[in-house]
Order: C-alpha cells, then sequence, then structure tokens
C-alpha cells in the first residue's frame, strides 16, 4: 500500500465521519446536518478526482442537501396548512422555523417555536384555541417529516458513497 493509497483510505474515513455529523445535525439545529454530509462528498471529490466517486452522485448529493433545507422551511409551512392553518398560522411556523434555530436549547425550540408561533399567529389573528391548537400540531408533524426527510437523504449519501467507492 502506497502513502496515496493509505491517506485516500484516510479520507474515506473522514468523510464517513463526517456524514455521522450530519446525521447528528439533522437533529441538532445547530449543525447544518445535510450539508456537512454534502460537502465532504464534494471535498472528498475534489481531492481524489481519479477515484470511482462519480461527478453525478456528487451532484445529486449537493442537489439533495438543498432539498432538505428547502423541506425544512416548506413541510412545516404545509404542515400547518394542511390542519386548518390560515396563512397567518403558515406564516407562524416559518418564522418559528427561522427563530427557533436560534433560541437555545435548539433541539427543542426547533420543534417547540414552529408550533407556539403556529398557535400564536392563529390565535391572535382571531382563530379560536382549538383551531389554531390544529395549526400548531400541523407544523409540528410538517417539521418532523421534514427532519425525516433530512436523516433519509443522509443515510442515502452514505449509501450512495460507499456504493461508489467500493463496489
Amino acid at each position: 500500500m502506497t502513502w496515496g493509497d493509505a491517506y485516500m483510505y484516510l479520507m474515506v474515513i473522514a468523510v464517513y465521519l463526517l456524514m455521522a455529523l450530519g446525521v447528528v445535525g439533522t437533529l441538532l439545529p445547530v449543525i447544518p446536518g445535510m450539508f456537512v454530509a454534502s460537502l465532504s462528498i464534494l471535498a472528498f471529490k475534489l481531492l481524489f478526482p481519479e477515484s470511482s466517486l462519480g461527478w453525478g452522485f456528487v451532484i445529486f448529493a449537493q442537489c439533495l442537501s438543498v432539498a432538505g433545507q428547502l423541506a425544512d422551511i416548506f413541510m412545516t409551512w404545509i404542515g400547518a396548512k394542511k390542519f386548518g392553518a390560515t396563512w397567518r398560522g403558515a406564516l407562524g411556523s416559518f418564522a418559528g422555523v427561522v427563530f427557533g434555530i436560534f433560541i437555545p436549547p435548539q433541539l427543542f425550540w426547533i420543534f417547540a417555536a414552529p408550533i407556539l408561533f403556529a398557535f400564536a399567529f392563529e390565535y391572535f389573528g382571531g382563530a379560536s384555541f382549538k383551531s389554531a391548537g390544529r395549526a400548531g400540531l400541523g407544523a409540528f408533524a410538517g417539521s418532523v417529516g421534514a427532519s425525516a426527510f433530512k436523516i433519509a437523504g443522509v443515510f442515502v449519501m452514505i449509501g450512495g458513497f460507499t456504493y461508489q467507492m467500493f463496489f
């Protein structure tokens, strides 16, 4: 085994570690998990252009990462709307996603803020307590769905990287 081979295997391990961090980051909003995972794949390809990792998969991983970030915003919005929120509740759920990232502890607030904001925007906009509560529940359902999508996306990246490198 040459030094170049050993270096490449070390970098493969580094990519897997960063993708593991990506899985954790999908649950901890302080770390942009999908971006960490997809950028580790891109960095590997740039460092080792001769590797069996294809550019098509690298581009796919970047697009999947962007889709995950968009899912965070839109699935929360759509969840609130599906549970009967007006534009106020949907806007509140969106504001909750944005502000929840910055309120410690983020792991709690990334889920709680969309619920509370959707509820508050609906309730103070004139909706009943019950319908405002449904809007908050919908925002939560959308947020959980977005998190599931992002976790699945990182696992797709892990599987695709493994397949491209070793099979």
